[in-house]
């Protein structure tokens, strides 16, 4: 029985891929499938795929959007939950079981991995990265418009497959996530969150995700909530 799948996203991080797959090939956890969606890449990571055999993977010549290799991944995923490992290595992978135990024991369909969940100092948490910024905004807006009380949905995330790959999709690009979790609380889901640890990038340059892709986050939130 495949229990999770773990979707290994990747879009030009030929300096982290490798490990990023190794990284849950050598999770101590067999019940588990691993797919691989590269989303375009054009600095060699597709390169690296190709080393690991016996891995499902698909290879996409352009960037088709954050959101598609999810809802892809989602249709593909033959686990009862799957687990979305981004290949910039900013999330610990391992809290991908303890994710599992809470799913399992409240019978969730989604569990967030919060990176602020034990860390209440807001000013300290934004000198130290101010991108977090965005975290809180975009956090404050879903748990007012759906009375929430989250502290970060934007972390990691891990899904009910059955439950969710059904969820209609709005946006495929940098509103992905923030449709998407407007979605789930809008249907009523059963959402929780754990804490999880994170390391950012070394580069924050590096980042796919810029500051002025709040627009897309705060558009993608309010259309879900107010005209769809």
């Amino acid at each position: 029985m495949i229990k999770i799948t773990f979707l290994i996203t990747v879009f030009n991080e030929v300096k982290t891929v490798r490990k990023a797959i190794n990284d849950i090939i050598n999770l101590d956890f067999p019940e588990k499938e691993i797919i691989i969606i590269d989303n375009g890449s054009s600095d060699g990571s597709q390169e690296i795929i190709k080393e690991f055999k016996n891995i499902k993977t698909i290879l996409r010549t352009k960037n088709l959007g954050y959101g598609s290799t999810v809802i892809e991944g989602l249709n593909l995923a033959k686990g009862k939950y799957i687990y979305i490992h981004n290949s910039d290595l900013e999330y610990d992978f391992t809290k991908s079981i303890e994710m599992m135990n809470v799913a399992d024991t409240n019978n969730l369909d989604i569990v967030l991995g919060s990176r602020l969940k034990n860390k209440k100092n807001i000013i300290k948490n934004l000198k130290s990265n101010p991108a977090f910024l965005a975290t809180y905004v975009t956090t404050f807006l879903i748990n007012i418009l759906y009375k929430k009380k989250f502290t970060d949905i934007i972390g990691s995330k891990f899904y009910k497959v059955e439950k969710l790959k059904n969820i209609k999709v709005d946006f495929y690009h940098e509103g992905f996530d923030f449709g998407f979790i407007s979605r789930v609380c809008k249907e009523k889901y059963n959402i929780d969150e754990i804490a999880v640890d994170y390391t950012p990038r070394e580069n924050f340059y590096e980042k796919k995700i810029k500051w002025y892709h709040m627009f897309a986050a705060l558009y993608a939130i309010f259309r879900v909530k107010f005209f769809n």
